[in-house]
């Protein structure tokens, strides 16, 4: 280790974890998001979102919440269900929805590093949003694996007989 320990006491767990399952009510969400931000005890909302970031496609509604939330000054963090891999919100088209709607990724850190991680940013009252937002991307103690250690997204059969590559052993 390098340097003092220091301890950081001033954290702020104003924070919400939604996980999402099949046909799951958005009117729901949109309440508590509402009620929260009346009182603005809400600072971050973090959804446990399928595979690699995924939401049913139709629920532009949500995506819409989404947005409206963001804007309201809610951090809006989109973590993966699954045991393994991360959130690639950039990859398909609802993520680049989510992406344009202000939703961060959290990549592939835990939940807990991601409460404890939000909550110390949000704890730092030298950050704004924007950057708290930004610095979710970053690792500051080895929560987050960099981008360039990363496997690529799988691709699947039918794409690799159009690009030639060889299907993997079985």
């Amino acid at each position: 280790p390098k340097g003092t320990l220091r301890v950081h006491t001033r954290m702020d767990t104003r924070l919400l974890t939604v996980r999402l399952v099949p046909g799951f009510d958005d009117e729901m969400i949109r309440q508590m998001i509402n009620t929260n931000m009346e009182s603005n005890n809400l600072k971050a909302l973090v959804l446990q979102l399928y595979g690699t970031g995924n939401i049913p496609s139709v629920k532009q509604s949500f995506i819409q919440l989404l947005a409206d939330a963001r804007e309201k000054g809610i951090l809006v963090i989109a973590s993966t269900q699954c045991f393994t891999g991360g959130v690639m919100l950039g990859h398909y088209a609802v993520g680049k929805a989510l992406e344009k709607a202000g939703v961060v990724s959290a990549n592939d850190m835990t939940l807990e590093a991601i409460a404890c991680k939000t909550s110390y940013l949000l704890g730092r009252t030298d950050l704004t949003d924007d950057q708290v937002a930004t610095l979710m991307g970053y690792s500051l103690r080895g929560e987050v694996t960099p981008a360039d250690a990363l496997a690529p997204p799988p691709v699947t059969s039918a794409y690799r007989d159009v690009v030639g590559q060889p299907h993997p052993p079985i």
